[in-house]
């Protein structure tokens, strides 16, 4: 038998704990912000109730049910896979979307074969920030030739920027980059926040608190809405339990990171990531498979 773990969600505001995840300086001219804080007092809300959860990556946990974040309703009966890739279904009809997220680490990337492959959507990187102390912004080289080739092969794309913010003025400072590095171009899909804590190395980001965490998703979701894109967040179960205030950050959409074959997270969220080692045509070596709930989020 497994050991249970018996974690109060209510430990969330007060951990600093760095855990594992799933897995060019420039100054921004664009200087945006509509985020609001929220006082340092607010005490997570819950319902009282107790839940056992089976994860694949934590084991057998106890959480506290937070107060207003919707559950996640997917039924793991209506899931099916194939050679290829994963597949979501609701009364006989596709309830899903077939989706990638690339960098400039996939290379250069053939988006005729990848959208003749099935690919539906695309999660490109836009950019990211380093984990030293520094924490320099850069832009990601293929970012702008991966959105405009991906959009002009009819492939719908939103973007990621890999964050490692530890405060909520860097948090701002992101956003507006990432709007700075877009310019005018439009989006499909929404631009994610993924702030991942960094594993087998020191980062800048170790004892940032769960407030500070929630604190910074908020601040650049909020300010990347400012500009009219959608906002979601990308982020492993860990994350989402155990440095996320969800109540706090109910407003937005959660791309979820799980290698399973069925997710197993009790809160919903619209995008899955399900494997780092798909096979998709036109890219050489693996790439990340993710699925698309569109009965939850139809962003196009």
């Amino acid at each position: 038998m497994k050991k249970i773990k018996y974690i109060l969600i209510s430990a969330l505001l007060v951990s600093t704990t760095a855990l594992s995840g799933c897995g060019g300086n420039s100054e921004s001219k664009t200087q945006q912000s509509s985020y609001t804080p929220t006082p340092t007092d607010t005490t997570v809300k819950t319902t009282g109730e107790k839940i056992l959860i089976n994860d694949s990556t934590l084991g057998e946990i106890w959480i506290t049910e937070l107060e207003g974040v919707t559950k996640n309703t997917l039924d793991k009966n209506n899931f099916s896979a194939d050679a290829n890739f994963k597949y979501y279904n609701e009364n006989g009809k596709a309830a899903s979307t077939e989706g990638i997220d690339v960098s400039d680490y996939n290379g250069t990337i053939d988006w005729k074969k990848v959208k003749d492959s099935g690919i539906d959507f695309a999660m490109i990187r836009i950019g990211g920030r380093g984990y030293g102390t520094e924490g320099t912004l850069y832009q990601d080289e293929s970012a702008i030739k991966n959105i405009t080739e991906a959009k002009d092969n009819g492939i719908k794309v939103g973007v990621y920027f890999f964050s490692q913010a530890i405060n909520t003025e860097e948090a701002i400072e992101e956003a507006n980059y990432v709007k700075e590095i877009l310019g005018d171009i439009k989006l499909d899909y929404p631009v994610a926040y993924d702030w991942e804590i960094v594993k087998d190395d020191d980062a800048r980001t170790d004892n940032v608190s769960a407030y500070e965490a929630t604190e910074c998703a908020r601040a650049f979701c909020q300010t990347v809405e400012s500009y009219g894109y959608t906002a979601s967040i990308y982020s492993p179960s860990r994350e989402l339990y155990f440095k996320y205030d969800l109540s706090r950050l109910k407003d937005y959409d959660i791309w979820y990171c799980e290698y399973s074959d069925t997710p197993e997270f009790y809160y919903q969220f619209s995008m899955w990531q399900y494997t780092t080692a798909g096979k998709v045509d036109g890219i050489d070596g693996e790439v990340d498979l993710n699925i698309c709930f569109t009965n939850i989020a139809d962003y196009a």
